[in-house]
């Protein structure tokens, strides 16, 4: 048991220390940002191609399309590309049904043995796309204003070729809502705050824009296009340098999305997303692995820490509670004990409030998707989330997922 005294302390600090690093060096970063604000002027803008991969998403092209059409900026086209739909989407696309002036669409009647639907259907639009940016969103997704394509735009100052954009999950009052919501933003959060500590790894296809020629240039989803998942993030983590990147999280900006309504439907979503993460680079992954795991021990081996009593710690005369006090309550069987919990307890809720504020101030920027005084609450479930899903994703195939 000495050995555990030793041990369970020095994990438990460690890992507090590495959270803060986190937290004060790399989360901070997104507080102090400021995206750069659309020019008033509408010449010399270079052209955008929207495209959206849809797979029977007729209802949500309806209201889709004419929110993209509404867009205020100067030069754009929207692309859909088709992917084999039943719905009638194709017929809708063809007859023009919705009187689109800014609208193509490319059908997609066979799947090649080679590749996954959605690469392949977002790799065609690529090649209808005629405009130098490629914007990326999906059919279930809306733009909360008509300044979406001009501020991502305003992002691509000279050098960069990627923007990462926010997509939030619309709101409903239930805990699965919540949860997933929350999870949404730590994702943001962590893909926002490393990409302007010029560490970029991800970037979410509900919202991606970047250079036609770098989609080319990169070989497009080659190395990955028998995965279902990383049209979105494996493609960034490739083709993204510390130079390269911009964020854009202006509430103008924001998709917002249609969440799922039940959990299985979530859970194989998060299997989805989460099973290319083994396809990330070594330095993605060890960053990544150190916050998610120091994370978890945070949260689940305060208590472990809480009960040892190390014989080598004695705390200094100063800090201890007068033994008269104890001695008055007739608990003199606590002292021992007495030191060491107030240091832990001490040290834990430190953490927990840093880590609260800073949340609270990031949640902030991103126009309060969630609910700031429940971060506590929620961020514990998150460590919970960590646990489960790192699980299922390390015993996981990435090629047995299913994508619908």
């Amino acid at each position: 048991m000495v050995f555990w005294h030793y041990l369970l302390p020095f994990v438990f600090f460690a890992a507090l220390i590495i959270q803060l690093v986190y937290i004060l060096g790399i989360f901070t970063g997104l507080l102090s940002h400021d995206d750069h604000e659309p020019d008033s002027e509408q010449k010399n803008k270079p052209g955008v191609s929207i495209i959206v991969a849809a797979w029977n998403e007729l209802e949500n092209l309806k209201e889709l399309l004419p929110l993209l059409e509404a867009q205020d900026y100067p030069d754009f086209e929207i692309i859909v590309s088709d992917d084999r739909s039943v719905d009638g989407t194709y017929d809708y696309l063809l007859f023009n049904e919705g009187n689109f002036k800014k609208v193509k669409f490319v059908r997609i009647e066979s799947l090649p043995s080679h590749f996954t639907a959605k690469k392949y259907a977002v790799t065609m639009g690529i090649k209808k796309a005629s405009k130098e940016i490629i914007l990326l969103t999906d059919a279930d997704c809306r733009p909360s204003s008509n300044q979406w394509v001009a501020t991502m735009v305003a992002q691509l100052s000279q050098g960069k070729d990627i923007v990462l954009g926010f997509s939030p999950y619309e709101y409903f009052d239930t805990r699965l809502n919540s949860l997933i919501r929350y999870e949404t933003f730590q994702t943001a959060l962590q893909y926002f705050s490393f990409a302007l500590a010029k560490i970029p790894y991800m970037g979410i296809g509900r919202n991606l824009m970047y250079r036609r020629e770098l989609f080319w240039v990169t070989n497009g989803f080659s190395s990955h296009h028998g995965l279902l998942g990383g049209d979105d993030d494996l493609f960034v983590n490739e083709a993204s340098n510390k130079d390269n990147v911009a964020v854009c999280i202006s509430s103008d900006t924001h998709m917002i999305s249609e969440p799922k309504k039940t959990w299985s439907e979530w859970i194989t979503q998060k299997r989805r997303h989460l099973s290319v993460g083994k396809r990330y680079k070594f330095r993605d992954k060890f960053l990544l692995g150190s916050l998610a795991i120091s994370h978890l021990i945070s949260w689940f081996w305060v208590l472990p820490a809480f009960f040892i009593k190390p014989d080598w710690f004695e705390a200094p005369e100063w800090s201890r509670i007068p033994t008269y006090l104890l001695d008055d309550h007739n608990l003199q069987d606590f002292y021992p004990y007495n030191d060491w919990m107030r240091l832990v307890t001490f040290v834990f809720f430190v953490w927990l409030l840093i880590r609260w504020i800073v949340l609270a101030k990031a949640n902030n920027k991103l126009n309060n998707t969630i609910s700031s005084w429940k971060i506590p609450y929620y961020d514990m479930l998150y460590a919970v989330y960590y646990l489960i899903f790192g699980l299922i994703t390390l015993f996981s195939n990435p090629k047995k997922i299913k994508w619908r």
